[in-house]
């Protein structure tokens, strides 16, 4: 029973967190810590045991300014979803890039077929699909996701793919990499 009851409070203590970084993101910030989406997403990955799933980076640099710890909660969330919503032996690629303007996180995860009209639904708070096989989240994860990239300026797109899984791409605006010089000393 004491099990059952760490693992109730365990459960709340995840929702209620869940709950405050939403609220929490609708709240005005200052966003100007100079980041790499890159070494977000390497930092994200360490120590993470995906059970019997491939996990596989190519992280490119990004350089973003931003909230380094909401940063990595989009990357962890994406790389739970991903996880959590795989199949047996299957795949999740992370990459990280940038292409002219932007800075570019691509989370690639094999698992059930999901619907193509269902997709965009996936991003709303508290909604899942009923297909899939384990049902220990709350249906925040990718609303988190977008409300996260939209306080960084930043976009989230996704596309089923036809084997199964989903292709989930966030852009944010690409940070400046030219340093100013240092004023010379007299």
């Amino acid at each position: 029973m004491a099990a059952e009851v760490r693992q109730a409070v365990d459960h709340s203590e995840r929702l209620i967190e869940a709950l405050l970084v939403l609220a929490h993101n609708d709240q005005a910030r200052t966003l100007t810590d100079p980041l790499d989406l890159a070494t977000v997403a390497e930092d994200a990955l360490d120590g993470r045991t995906a059970d019997g799933i491939t996990v596989t980076s190519r992280l490119e640099e990004a350089p973003v300014s931003g909230d380094g710890v909401l940063l990595e909660r989009l990357v962890a969330n994406l790389l739970d979803n991903a996880e959590r919503y795989n199949i047996a032996g299957g795949a999740v690629t992370v990459s990280t890039a940038t292409r002219d303007a932007t800075s570019v996180l691509r989370v690639v995860n094999t698992g059930a077929v999901v619907p193509a009209e269902l997709v965009e639904h996936l991003f709303l708070p508290f909604t899942r699909l009923e297909e899939r096989t384990r049902h220990d989240g709350f249906g925040l994860g990718l609303a988190l996701v977008t409300s996260i990239a939209g306080i960084h300026n930043g976009t989230v797109h996704a596309i089923a793919v036809p084997a199964g899984g989903l292709d989930i791409t966030v852009r944010i605006p690409r940070r400046d990499k030219a340093v100013a010089p240092a004023s010379p000393s007299s």
